[in-house]
């Protein structure tokens, strides 16, 4: 019987003392208290699965952390006066964060998997024509491509997606709809797609750079537009066999599932529940049999189990209490 295992990062506004742990098979999930840690709202593992990477604050001072889950050995990295960052990726010897609140793109040196330096902080300018939330700009993704040295960077503020190469020196910038607000980006694993989720429109775009340039070849929105209120996209994921792509919508409180397994255009295969209020995230188990979802403002995550060839999910339980979760990584 597979077991499964990860960690859930969450806002300690309310009921929350940090990272938590799960685990479940097909008779049981559990959650348990990990890490007592202020605000980790974003998590990342080492490809290995031996180092938990984190967002975090205490009190005033604001920044990442590195845990080596073998010894449990925690270094902490903080700055006064700043944002928390609110994603985190790691990318060979380095850590890669975005600082939404400040605009930065963040680089970190790691050491033997864990902590050392930040070693570059770049300020990103840009501002977009919805005044409650593109005044400037709003750094929200930042990771290195699966297949090339290219790393993309997403700025919700200005509606561009900014590419930098293995030196962290800019290349270039691909523009989006103006008030789309990029948000997140999900990599085909064998082709050099990607594909944007954006946080205002609520739109996934497909971006070409299989040759040397950067094309937006489709777009679709995630949701019904005859029965849709207003939402905010969320979390991005691709399929294992790259067939299927999953967002959540936050607001309608839903996860939309869209078939890309036509290299010309996407389609909308369905729209389920979350069970639940603001699905912050959610994540797909190595296999593909399970996705997990993560409501924030309800503080359950819901269990799917998902039809590898409809690519649809299958409500299996809802009721998983974890307090303002808000990340969520599988071992």
């Amino acid at each position: 019987m597979s077991k499964y295992k990860g960690y859930i990062g969450s806002y300690t506004r309310r009921k929350s003392t940090g990272i938590r742990s799960f685990s479940f098979n097909q008779d049981n999930f559990t959650t348990d208290d990990f890490l007592k840690v202020e605000n980790p709202t974003y998590l990342a593992l080492s490809r290995d699965k031996n180092y938990l990477y984190s967002s975090m604050s205490r009190g005033n001072l604001s920044g990442v952390l590195s845990l080596n889950l073998k010894t449990l050995t925690k270094k902490e990295l903080l700055f006064d006066n700043e944002a928390t960052p609110c994603y985190v990726s790691r990318y060979d010897n380095t850590l890669l964060a975005s600082n939404y609140h400040q605009g930065n793109f963040d680089i970190y040196s790691l050491k033997s998997g864990m902590l050392k330096e930040r070693i570059i902080s770049i300020n990103h300018k840009g501002s977009g024509p919805n005044i409650d939330r593109q005044e400037s700009s709003h750094v929200h993704f930042s990771e290195k491509s699966p297949l090339t040295d290219d790393i993309f960077v997403t700025d919700l503020g200005s509606d561009k997606v900014y590419v930098y190469d293995a030196n962290f020196k800019r290349k270039t910038e691909i523009n989006f709809n103006a008030g789309s607000g990029p948000r997140h980006i999900a990599f085909h694993s064998e082709k050099k797609f990607l594909y944007v989720f954006t946080e205002l429109s609520n739109e996934v775009y497909k971006v070409d750079y299989s040759i040397d340039d950067y094309i937006i070849t489709d777009s679709i929105y995630t949701l019904d537009k005859e029965k849709s209120s207003k939402s905010d996209g969320a979390a991005i994921r691709i399929s294992n066999d790259n067939r299927f792509l999953y967002v959540s919508n936050r607001g309608n409180n839903s996860i939309s599932i869209l078939d890309i397994s036509d290299a010309n255009s996407m389609s909308l295969v369905d729209i389920i529940s979350t069970e639940g209020d603001h699905p912050r995230d959610f994540n797909i188990t190595p296999d593909g049999k399970y996705l997990l979802a993560a409501n924030m403002n309800t503080d359950n995550l819901v269990l799917f189990g998902v039809d590898k060839e409809s690519g649809k999910l299958k409500l299996i339980k809802s009721d998983i209490y974890s307090p303002e979760p808000v990340s969520i990584v599988f071992l």
